[in-house]
C-alpha cells in the first residue's frame, strides 16, 4: 500500500511539473545586434491569431533600429509576469520600453492614491472595483513593492494589489510602457481589432512625418471655462511645436463655446487627413467625452436651425432655435433623472426662483417633449456608438479628461480611437480621474522632437496615465534636416542609455531650443549637479520662456528647498497663467506668511484669470484670519477698485465664515463622542487642505492613545498629504517617535511608516 501511494505521489508530482512546463512562457528573442531592447507581452490566444501581424511589427520596430523581445505566455498570477519582465529587463543591452498585447492581467492598486493627481476615493465605503485604480505601474516600475489582495470575482483578469507601506512611495519607473487591449464591445472579434492595429502601427514606423499639424480643443467646465487658460495655451504649444506655426493650417485651437454642438465640428476634424496630434481637455467618462455640456453654447442657436454635421444617425437631430429653448430642454432633461423628494425640490425651486409655469413640469408637456429633448441629448457629447463609424487621422491623440483610458472596461475611449478605422496609433489618457490643474502638456515637444512617446509619458507619469497603442511610435525630427533627424535619433539613445549623465545634459541646458532646455531640466533633477538649485532658480528668474520657467518652477518644487517660497511670489505675478495657478496651488501647501500678499493680490485683481483666483482664493483659507483680512484691507485701500468697502466686506465675510468652518471642523476630529464617521470625513479633507495652524492639535489626536484606532490611523494618512508645509519638520518628528514607540499599534505604526516615506522625499 505505501509503495501504491508513493507511485500515486510522484505521478502527481510528475502532472504538476508537466502542466506547469506546459504552461512556461516563450521567448522570442531580438533579430540581431541593438543598443537598445523592447519587449512585447503578448498572451498565447492572442498571439496565435495575429501571429503574421505581430511579426510585421516586430520587423517594423528593429528596421527602426529598436531590438524586439517578444514573451509570449498565459499567466494567471501578474506576480509571476512581472517576475519574467524584471528577469528580461536585468539582461542587456537595456530594456528601454515593454507594451501588454491582448489578455494581459489587469492590476487594480490600492493604498496608493498620493501617486494619482487627483483620485482620493474612500477605498472603505465605496466597492473594491470602484475604489482602487488600474495601473501598469505594477509592471513598469520595478522597486514599487506590493501585497495581493484578491483577484476579481466577475473578472478573472483583474488583481487587487496594495501597496506595502515599507515600499517606495514614489513612482520611478524603469521603463516606459503601454497597452493593446481591444475593446471587447466594439462588435468586431477582438483579435480581427488587433490584428489590424498591428499593421497600422508597423505602417507608420516606415513614414517620414514632422509633427507641424496639431489641433487642441478645450471642453465645457474645463478650468473654469476661463479663457486666459485657452489663451495662453497657445503661447507654450508655439514653443513645442514650432514647425506647426509656419503656415495657418498647422494648428487650430478650438472651444466648446464655437458651436453649441461641437461634437460635429469635432468629427469633421478628427478625420481630417494630415493631423499629427490632437489633444482633448475635456471632462470625461470611460465611455463619454464631455464637449458641451448641459446648456450649450448660443452663439450660433437659432441660425442654423435643424442643422447637422454629423456622419452618423443624427441626421434627424433636434438642434433648438433658441437659447432660451436649449435651457428649457437642459431643465426637462434634468427633471427627469429626478425621482421624490428630490424632484418635487428641483420643480419648486425652478418655479420660484427662476419663473417656469407649472404646466411646463406637466406629465403632457414632459412626454411631448421627451423625443426631442432626447436628441437633444444625444447630440452635447460624443459616446462610443458615435466613435465606431469615424477615421481618426491623428497619429497621436491625449485625452486631458478622467477615465478615457479606462482599459479595464469593456469598451473605453481611448480604445475606440485607436482599434477603429484610420490612422491613429497611439493615444494617451488616464484610468481614474485626474487633476485639472496638472501641466499636462509637460514636455509634449519632444514629439516634436523626434523622441519616441513612450520616453514623453516615463517623464510624465503617474498611476493612472497610460498610453494605448505603440509606445515606440515617433515622428520625424525636425522638418526636413538631416541632422534634426540624426539628432532625434541620438536624443533617444541618450534618453535609453544616459539618462542620469549630468554632462550631457548640461549641454543640452545650453541649447536655445526651448524643447531641449526643458527636457534637460527635467533629466538634471534625477542626478543634480552641484549649484542645481541656483541653476534652476536663475532660470525661472531669467528665461523668456514659458516651458522652460514653467519646467524650473516643477523641478523648485520637488526640490522643495530654500528658494520655494521665493519662486512662488515670482510665480503669483508671472505672464504664464498654468505658472501663475500651480504657484496659487503651492502657497496653500506651503503655509508661508510671505504668499499672503500676492495671494490677495491675486483675488482683488485678477478676474480675468478665474482659475488662478479660484486656485488663490482656496489657498488663502489656509493662513491666518487676521493677517489675511489685514492685507485685503491694505491693497483695496491703495486700489482704484470702485465698491472698495463693499468688497473688503464680501472678503472678509467669505474667510472668516471659511476660518468657522475650519474650526468646527478641527473640534469635531478632536471630540471622542462624535461620530467616527464625521471625524474621519474631517480628517480626509485633510488631504486636499493642509491647514497648517491646527498641526500641534492634529498631533496632539494622533498621539493620544485613548482614542479611536481607526481615527489615528486615518489622521496619520492625512498628515502625510503635508509634504510643503511649513509644518512638516514637525510632523516627521513627531511621526518618528510614535514609529519608534514599541507600544503603538501595529496597524498604526504600518501607516506612520508610509507617511514617513512620503513626508521624507524632497
Amino acid at each position: 500500500m505505501k509503495r501504491v501511494i508513493n507511485i500515486i505521489s510522484l505521478l502527481v508530482i510528475l502532472f504538476i511539473t508537466v502542466s506547469h512546463a506546459e504552461a512556461k512562457s516563450r521567448i522570442i528573442p531580438a533579430g540581431g545586434r541593438f543598443d537598445t531592447r523592447f519587449l512585447i507581452v503578448i498572451d498565447k490566444e492572442s498571439y496565435n491569431a495575429v501571429e503574421k501581424e505581430i511579426t510585421e511589427y516586430k520587423k517594423a520596430l528593429e528596421s527602426d533600429g529598436l531590438g524586439v523581445v517578444m514573451l509570449i505566455g498565459e499567466w494567471s498570477d501578474p506576480i509571476v509576469l512581472r517576475e519574467e519582465i524584471r528577469a528580461i529587463y536585468k539582461k542587456r543591452p537595456i530594456m528601454e520600453g515593454a507594451v501588454f498585447v491582448g489578455k494581459i492581467p489587469v492590476v487594480r492598486v490600492r493604498n496608493f492614491q498620493h501617486a494619482t493627481t487627483a483620485f482620493k476615493m474612500d477605498e472603505e465605503n465605496f466597492p473594491m472595483f470602484e475604489s482602487s485604480v488600474t495601473s501598469d505601474r505594477f509592471y513598469d516600475d520595478l522597486d514599487l513593492e506590493f501585497e495581493f489582495i484578491k483577484q476579481d470575482e466577475k473578472n478573472p483578469l483583474h488583481f487587487y494589489y496594495n501597496l506595502k507601506e515599507s515600499s517606495p512611495q514614489q513612482i520611478s519607473s524603469e521603463f516606459y510602457s503601454a497597452r493593446m487591449m481591444p475593446p471587447s464591445d466594439y462588435g468586431v472579434d477582438q483579435h480581427q481589432l488587433l490584428g489590424r492595429y498591428l499593421l497600422k502601427a508597423a505602417a507608420a514606423h516606415r513614414e517620414v512625418n514632422y509633427a507641424d499639424r496639431v489641433i487642441f480643443f478645450n471642453g465645457h467646465g474645463y478650468n473654469s471655462d476661463c479663457l486666459i487658460v485657452w489663451q495662453n495655451q497657445q503661447f507654450a504649444i508655439k514653443e513645442q511645436f514650432p514647425h506647426a506655426f509656419k503656415d495657418s493650417r498647422g494648428n487650430a485651437f478650438y472651444n466648446f463655446r464655437q458651436d453649441p454642438f461641437m461634437k460635429f465640428k469635432l468629427y469633421e476634424r478628427m478625420q481630417k487627413e494630415g493631423t499629427d496630434l490632437f489633444v482633448f481637455h475635456e471632462h470625461g467618462a470611460f465611455d463619454t467625452q464631455y464637449i458641451n455640456g448641459e446648456f450649450p453654447a448660443p452663439n450660433t442657436l437659432g441660425f442654423v436651425p435643424g442643422r447637422t454635421l454629423a456622419p452618423v444617425s443624427a441626421s434627424a437631430a433636434y438642434i433648438p432655435r433658441s437659447p432660451m429653448e436649449a435651457v428649457s430642454v437642459s431643465v426637462r432633461n434634468m427633471y427627469r433623472r429626478y425621482r421624490g423628494e428630490r424632484a418635487e425640490s428641483f420643480r419648486k425651486t425652478m418655479i420660484e426662483e427662476y419663473g417656469f409655469s407649472e404646466k411646463f413640469f406637466a406629465k403632457e408637456n414632459l412626454d411631448a417633449k421627451k423625443r426631442e429633448d432626447s436628441l437633444f441629448a444625444a447630440n452635447v457629447n460624443i459616446t462610443l456608438p458615435d466613435l465606431i463609424p469615424l477615421k481618426f487621422q491623428p497619429r497621436v491623440s491625449i485625452f486631458d479628461a478622467c477615465y478615457n483610458a479606462s482599459f479595464h472596461q469593456e469598451g473605453y475611449v481611448a480604445g475606440y480611437h485607436i482599434f477603429g478605422e484610420g490612422k491613429t496609433v497611439v493615444t494617451q489618457g488616464n484610468t481614474v480621474n485626474v487633476l485639472q490643474d496638472k501641466w499636462s502638456m509637460e514636455l509634449i515637444g519632444m514629439l516634436s522632437e523626434g523622441i519616441r512617446i513612450g520616453f514623453w509619458q516615463k517623464e510624465i507619469q503617474t498611476l493612472e496615465s497610460h498610453l494605448v497603442g505603440d509606445p515606440t511610435f515617433r515622428f520625424t525630427a525636425g522638418s526636413g534636416e538631416k541632422a534634426s533627424a540624426d539628432a532625434g535619433k541620438l536624443l533617444n539613445k541618450q534618453l535609453a542609455l544616459s539618462s542620469r549623465d549630468s554632462k550631457i545634459w548640461m549641454e543640452y541646458y545650453k541649447s536655445d531650443n526651448p524643447n531641449l532646455k526643458a527636457l534637460a531640466l527635467k533629466q538634471l533633477s534625477k542626478n543634480p549637479p552641484p549649484g542645481f538649485s541656483d541653476l534652476l532658480f536663475k532660470t525661472f528668474k531669467e528665461s523668456e520662456s514659458y516651458i522652460v520657467r514653467m519646467q524650473a518652477l516643477k523641478r523648485m518644487i520637488d526640490l522643495n528647498d530654500r528658494y520655494l517660497v521665493e519662486a512662488l511670489v515670482l510665480g503669483l505675478n508671472d505672464p504664464y497663467e498654468l505658472i501663475r495657478r500651480n504657484a496659487a496651488r503651492f502657497a496653500a501647501y506651503s503655509g508661508n506668511e510671505r504668499l499672503i500678499e500676492p495671494l490677495v493680490h491675486t483675488i482683488l485683481f485678477s478676474d480675468e484669470s478665474q482659475r488662478v483666483q479660484y486656485a488663490a482664493q482656496n489657498a488663502l483659507d489656509m493662513f491666518n484670519l487676521n493677517l489675511v483680512s489685514k492685507d485685503i484691507e491694505r491693497q483695496v485701500a491703495g486700489s482704484t477698485l470702485i465698491r472698495g468697502e463693499k468688497t473688503i466686506g464680501q472678503l472678509v465675510e467669505y474667510y472668516t465664515a471659511q476660518n468657522k468652518r475650519w474650526t468646527n471642523s478641527l473640534a469635531t476630529i478632536k471630540d471622542k463622542t462624535a461620530d467616527n464617521a464625521k471625524r474621519i470625513s474631517a480628517i480626509r479633507m485633510l488631504r486636499n487642505y493642509n491647514n497648517h495652524a491646527q498641526v500641534e492639535d492634529l498631533l496632539m489626536v494622533l498621539r493620544d492613545s485613548s482614542d479611536d484606532l481607526k481615527v489615528r490611523i486615518t489622521l496619520a494618512e492625512a498628515l502625510g498629504w503635508f509634504n510643503w508645509s511649513i509644518k512638516k519638520i514637525m510632523i516627521i518628528d513627531s511621526l518618528n517617535n510614535m514609529f519608534n514607540d514599541g507600544t503603538t499599534p501595529e496597524e498604526l505604526r504600518r501607516e506612520v511608516l508610509q507617511s514617513i516615506n512620503r513626508l521624507s522625499v524632497g
